[in-house]
Formats: structure tokens, sequence, C-alpha cells
């Protein structure tokens, strides 16, 4: 999963928009990631339009700041670490540009390192497991644990016990406390 999923996703059970996101384990190789970060800010004319694309997001808000700031990447990978705090660091100054009614162009002549940041963190790195969270409901949805890096967003009839809880085993230390023992539909203190 791309982190930019985050700006589209809500609880498909109670409709909540943003959810949490915890990041386990990256699907893109450590060494890409270091690439990636040593890149980072350092605007490329090869990524011109996707630079713009990514304006146009701001500016329509189709990317906002609430879903990057849920992230809690708990993956150990210090350079995708760092490339969160510059890319939430990146979205909140385009952010305010944003606020003062500046043009697209204006914004990448501006803060075109601050675009490629956010565009690189956004676009450019996979997440193969993780979990996404309700903050209303506390029902918890998978990323990876079919498919890897793909959100498995099901509802709770359609959801398979067995392997849910496996799931949660397996991410047991890095699984927020509440969900290991109150997240729905299917969580460890209730599982016999």
């Amino acid at each position: 999963m791309k982190p930019w999923l985050l700006n589209v996703l809500a609880c498909p059970m109670c409709k909540h928009y943003p959810l949490d996101a915890y990041f386990f384990k990256w699907e893109t190789p450590e060494e890409d990631m270091r690439i990636i970060v040593e890149q980072s800010g350092t605007p490329s004319t090869l990524l011109l339009d996707r630079y713009r694309h990514t304006v146009g997001q701001i500016l329509d808000e189709t990317i906002t700041l609430e879903p990057i700031q849920r992230i809690r990447d708990l993956t150990e990978n210090s350079f995708s670490q760092v490339l969160l705090e510059e890319a939430v660091d990146a979205l909140g100054k385009l952010i305010r540009v944003k606020e003062k009614g500046t043009s697209e162009r204006e914004v990448l002549a501006r803060f075109g390192g601050e675009v490629d940041t956010l565009y690189r963190y956004l676009n450019l790195v996979e997440v193969e497991e993780g979990l996404l969270v309700c903050g209303r409901c506390s029902r918890w949805y998978p990323i990876g644990s079919s498919v890897a890096a793909v959100p498995e967003m099901l509802p709770d009839n359609l959801r398979e016990r067995e392997k849910d809880l496996d799931f949660l085993r397996k991410w047991e230390g890095k699984v927020p406390r509440e969900i290991l023992e109150r997240g729905r539909p299917f969580n460890l203190r209730s599982q016999s």
C-alpha cells in the first residue's frame, strides 16, 4: 500500500475518516528507501507532471495533513522514519501556502523541494504489512495479511476470524494494546 491511499480510505463500517495507520514492514527494500531519502527534496524534471498532480491534489484537498500525521512507522527503518518526518513537515508548509491562495505554478517554483519530498513519500514507497484502525468504532483492518501490500477493508461479516487472529498474534508486539484487547471484529482477549 502506498501511503497516499490514506487520503481516501475510510472505515467501511462507520465511514469514519481518517484512519490511523501502523506500518510494520516495508515492501520497498531498505537500499531503495535509502536512495529515496538521499534524493528527497531535490526536484527532478522527470517528475514534473507528477509534482503538478501532487500540488493539484493539495489545492483541491485530496491530500490533507491529518491522514499523514496519523501514520506510525513501526518498521525500525531509520530511512523511512526520516522520510515520514520530512513529508509531514513539507505538507504542513504546502498547506499553509495553499491557504494564502498561491497558484500551482507558484507552489512549484517556491516549494519544489517540499513537493518532491512529499511526492516521494506518498508514492514511491510501499507498505508490505501493517494495520489500519478506525478511531471511532475500534475496527481494524490488516495490510498485507492475504496479499502483500493490499489493505483488506472488509465488513465484519466477510472477515475470517482465525486468519485475523493469526495476523494479530504475528504482530502482537506492534499492534496497539487497545486493538489487541478490544479491537473489532476480533481481538486476542476474546479469542477463546
